[in-house]
């Protein structure tokens, strides 16, 4: 049983696919990998930076921050 299937792309998106692939000397899965990581990394920082957001102005966020700021500046004081 194979680990493969056939997906329907454009061709202009199956040149850009192959020539990506050849500069960097992946194959196709590997490129479809990577840019899936990077569009899951990427998400990842858009959902932390806008909880950054909704903690930077919430005054119990800032004080839980700072104490633990401390007690990591108190553990490597040591």
């Amino acid at each position: 049983m194979s680990n493969t299937t056939t997906v329907k792309v454009q061709t202009s998106t199956r040149d850009r696919l192959a020539a990506v692939g050849v500069a960097r000397r992946l194959t196709a899965d590997q490129v479809i990998v990577s840019a899936l990581e990077a569009m899951e990394r990427d998400e990842l920082r858009k959902r932390a930076a806008a909880e950054a957001l909704a903690f930077r102005d919430d005054p119990d966020e800032i004080a839980e921050i700072r104490a633990i700021q401390e007690d990591m500046a108190a553990l490597h004081a040591r």
